[in-house]
């Protein structure tokens, strides 16, 4: 089970950040991930970064961990802009890029305050929401085949193809995941995690590489031994990559402790 990292950039300043995906980089995690909302309020903090500008300049500051975006939401960009900006992504990184992307959140849950503080309309209809992760899939398979669409040249295509996961709170996104992407990811103590894994590998077509397995949990000390109970537990379960979320202000002495 590879070990990845994911930090607060609504809590933590953009300098503490970067020294803390340094720190990652150089204790071996495999990816550094960032998450994507437009108001600090959203992640407990005073402001928030901009999820892709983020992405740029840790690639651009790092040169072997990855660099992952955990989720994208679909609805905060056009699909266009967002393919564009994950193509963008790959470009910076050399190919260090994962692009995992989300539904969104109803838009009558707390999350959705800070989409309609500046205009941002996410359906309401969990169908639809999960009919527009198809549509970013489908468009970016005909994007970045040659950089043309409708006509228009010149759209930035990936050098190498970008890992694609899902964020999953249901057996069905799970199953459209597995169906169109390359994995998925879900929360550590998500009720139906276990139905959730099975889910995404029955969907899995079998012409496809198995499915990838990721599961995120909050940063603590025990969850850096492959002995303890919960990473027994994942291992178990065939999880591929844990990601270790830090959402208060960064503690490096527990990222070096990797």
């Amino acid at each position: 089970m590879i070990l990845d990292v994911q930090f607060n950039s609504a809590t933590t300043p953009w300098p503490e950040l970067r020294d803390a995906v340094f720190a990652a980089e150089a204790a071996g995690f495999g990816c550094a991930w960032v998450v994507d909302h437009l108001a600090g309020q959203s992640m407990n903090g005073d402001s928030m970064l901009e999820c892709f500008t983020l992405t740029g300049a840790l690639a651009a500051s790092t040169s072997t961990i990855g660099i992952g975006t955990l989720v994208a939401n679909v609805w905060n960009r056009s699909l266009g802009t967002l393919a564009v900006a994950a193509a963008t992504a790959q470009h910076i990184s050399d190919g260090r890029f994962w692009l995992g992307i989300g539904a969104g959140a109803s838009p009558s849950s707390p999350y959705g305050a800070e989409q309609a503080a500046v205009g941002v309309e996410i359906a309401p209809l969990l169908a639809v929401r999960h009919q527009r992760v198809l549509d970013f899939v489908s468009l970016t398979r005909e994007m970045w085949r040659d950089g043309t669409i409708h006509g228009v040249t010149g759209f930035p295509v990936p050098t190498d193809p970008i890992p694609m996961i899902v964020g999953v709170n249901s057996a069905s996104l799970s199953r459209i995941a597995a169906a169109q992407t390359d994995g998925i990811n879900v929360r550590w103590n998500h009720e139906r995690l276990e139905e959730i894994i099975a889910a995404t590998r029955e969907a899995r077509p079998s012409s496809a590489p198995p499915a990838l397995i990721t599961v995120w949990q909050p940063f603590e000390e025990g969850l850096l031994d492959p002995d303890s109970a919960d990473r027994r537990r994942y291992a178990e379960l065939g999880v591929d990559r844990l990601i270790i979320v830090q959402f208060d202000r960064v503690r490096l002495d527990l990222v070096r402790q990797r």
